[in-house]
């Protein structure tokens, strides 16, 4: 009897440990996607104001963000990190180019800001 219930009490903690696990994954998950949320739309006024030095400190900022979390989202979200991946490197790339061209990066940024919202859906 001593056994089973030490094995029950193991298998339970185990268990807990593992989903505690889980949780702290999305958490950062979630917590990077907020960041990147709140970077996209400083980003967004930068655009709208013309303030090309402003755009061009704010942009680059993404790419550290997503690289503090980005290996547990192609792990657990392979479409998602797909579709971050595909607006991300145009994104900053537009924040860093000589000229702002307003309306491709406005729009770019827009559709990065979505794919992170989607993000942000599946991981709450």
């Amino acid at each position: 009897m001593k056994k089973l219930t030490s094995l029950v009490l193991t298998i339970g903690l185990g268990g807990y440990l593992l989903l505690a696990g889980c949780s702290s994954t999305n958490s950062k998950v979630s917590d990077g996607v907020n960041k990147m949320l709140d970077t996209t739309e400083q980003l967004s006024k930068a655009i709208d104001s013309g303030d090309q030095a402003k755009v061009k400190e704010i942009g680059p900022k993404l790419e550290d963000q997503w690289s503090s979390f980005e290996d547990d989202v192609k792990k657990d979200n392979k479409d998602s990190y797909a579709k971050v991946e595909k607006y991300l490197d145009p994104t900053i790339a537009g924040s860093e180019a000589t000229t702002l061209n307003k309306s491709a990066l406005k729009t770019l940024n827009n559709q990065l800001s979505d794919a992170l919202k989607e993000l942000a859906k599946k991981t709450k």
